[in-house]
């Protein structure tokens, strides 16, 4: 997959940065490819495209649960061969719930928002046994993100108050991009290497991120 961030895109309007399906279809169709490296061998700008495919993306957004169908384009490497999903920040491969999606949830857990962990599932759609899932997913990723940010930042509430409350979308966007690049997997990624063992990934299903 090839993950678009804003120096591998084109200059565009200011969005709102919390509307992540709006911030998908930016970061789409002002993607640079002229100037994106192959994941696979490292050629810039030598693709054509080879289709796409659809997946749901569930957003919250304004307070409410929003779910869409986009459409991920592919590209494919004239060189190596290689096919590649285009992916912007805030879609987490290989799961349904985008970016605030999980960080508006997690947020509202931690600092006890709802009285019961029923009434928030019941408000973002979702079962407790999802809620847990993406809690220890994010536990375990905010020890290699602490690693960028500030010797200060040493609590999971430091982290997602930073990450709820940024106003400003390039700040988010830059520490994505320093965490895909020093891990080479995504945060908040499912079926991510640096969580599961050699055996459970060979075990797994592919399917498109």
């Amino acid at each position: 997959m090839i993950r678009l961030f804003f120096n591998l895109c084109k200059c565009f309007k200011s969005i709102k940065y919390n509307n992540d399906y709006q911030i998908h279809l930016s970061y789409v169709d002002n993607a640079s490819l002229d100037i994106i490296p192959c994941p696979s061998c490292g050629t810039e700008g030598n693709y054509h495209s080879c289709g796409s495919y659809t997946r749901n993306l569930i957003c919250y957004t304004a307070g409410q649960v929003e779910k869409h169908e986009i459409t991920v384009p592919r590209i494919e490497c004239a060189s190596c061969a290689h096919s590649h999903a285009i992916l912007a920040p805030v879609i987490i491969p290989y799961s349904p719930f985008s970016f605030h999606f999980v960080i508006s949830l997690l947020y509202d857990f931690i600092t006890h928002k709802f009285s019961t962990v029923t009434a928030l599932c019941l408000e973002y759609d979702i079962s407790i046994s999802t809620l847990y899932r993406i809690y220890r997913r994010f536990i375990e990723d905010k020890k290699l993100m602490l690693g960028m940010m500030d010797a200060a930042s040493t609590k999971a509430c430091e982290l997602l108050d930073k990450l709820f409350n940024a106003n400003s979308f390039r700040f988010i966007d830059g520490l994505l991009h320093d965490f895909y690049r020093s891990n080479k997997a995504s945060f908040l990624q499912a079926r991510c290497r640096i969580r599961l063992s050699v055996n459970t990934l060979q075990a797994t299903h592919t399917s498109p991120p």
